[in-house]
């Protein structure tokens, strides 16, 4: 039988990389993840993924409630006994079922997770690349035996290395229901540091609401670059140029804001680099087929 890319080893036996890895503190590292109760925390949910959300992967358990969630243009509902992983950067609203909403949510980085694991088994070579989230309706069954792994995941969150190990199990589960099992060859290249750097310039700008963040020109001279070679190398590690990369983040960004804050569309323009709301208006329309306020509209009812 096919084993899971993500290892169910035990807690000392993982293959870690024999190169040093830079020396974080467990304080440091700590504050890469979140977790807690629903019924405790749900009500700050929301900030913790306005802080969040660019960088964090988002894990939660439904053990009474679910609701309807919206996830980059996609409603799913969610039922009891059934887990939800979205992916960092991901348009995420929510309108809860009536009654008692229990479970645990947790919020974590690569960074948490990969720590000191071989590439072969860090988080971009073993989750599906083409999903934005994992949705599982779990049996009786098998939601009690990953419910019991989220518990010890809560219990043992102030310990480093437990969390981390706990935090592995869960994924290695939750993996199986996105996709076929990979065999561990599979694993994907590393992204060029080029490439890399471009897109944390990219976030950077986003989350700092910084003016030039739509001018491609702009990137490549922070990256000593000529834009159509920074646009090659874009489109050789990721099938798509500079320019396409760079309006599908904006857009990414202009849902999430849309149907995430109470900024009036004019704000959000101003935020994304765009001097005129009517050229913002037309540019989004364009691309989503609908106009700023109808496409808040239709998600007004997931707060």
């Amino acid at each position: 039988m096919e084993n899971s890319a993500i290892p169910t080893f035990t807690f000392n036996d993982y293959p870690h990389t024999l190169e040093p890895t830079p020396q974080v503190s467990a304080t440091e590292a700590l504050e890469q993840l979140v977790v807690h109760r629903r019924e405790d925390k749900f009500a700050t949910c929301r900030q913790h993924i306005e802080r969040h959300r660019r960088h964090f992967y988002k894990l939660s358990f439904f053990d009474e409630g679910g609701g309807f969630f919206y996830l980059n243009d996609e409603v799913i509902e969610v039922a009891p006994q059934s887990v939800l992983l979205v992916k960092p950067g991901v348009a995420l609203s929510w309108r809860l079922h009536d009654g008692a909403q229990t479970g645990l949510y947790s919020f974590f980085s690569t960074d948490f997770y990969n720590a000191g694991l071989l590439p072969t088994y860090q988080l971009n070579s073993v989750l599906p690349t083409d999903v934005a989230y994992i949705y599982h309706p779990c049996s009786a069954d098998e939601y009690a035996q990953i419910r019991q792994t989220g518990e010890q995941f809560l219990t043992q969150q102030h310990q480093l290395e437990k969390a981390q190990h706990y935090l592995r199990l869960l994924l290695a589960d939750i993996r199986c229901w996105g996709t076929a099992p990979l065999a561990p060859s599979s694993a994907t290249p590393a992204t060029p540091p080029v490439v890399s750097a471009f897109l944390q310039l990219v976030e950077t700008r986003l989350a700092t609401g910084q003016e030039s963040v739509l001018l491609l020109e702009s990137y490549a001279d922070d990256l000593c670059l000529d834009a159509k070679y920074l646009s090659a190398l874009c489109r050789q590690a990721t099938g798509q140029s500079a320019a396409a990369i760079l309006r599908e983040k904006v857009l990414t960004e202009a849902k999430v804001l849309l149907t995430g804050t109470h900024l009036s569309v004019g704000e959000i323009a101003h935020r994304l680099g765009f001097y005129d709301p009517a050229h913002f208006s037309r540019w989004f329309k364009q691309l989503a087929e609908q106009a700023p306020s109808a496409y808040r509209q239709q998600f007004a009812a997931y707060k």
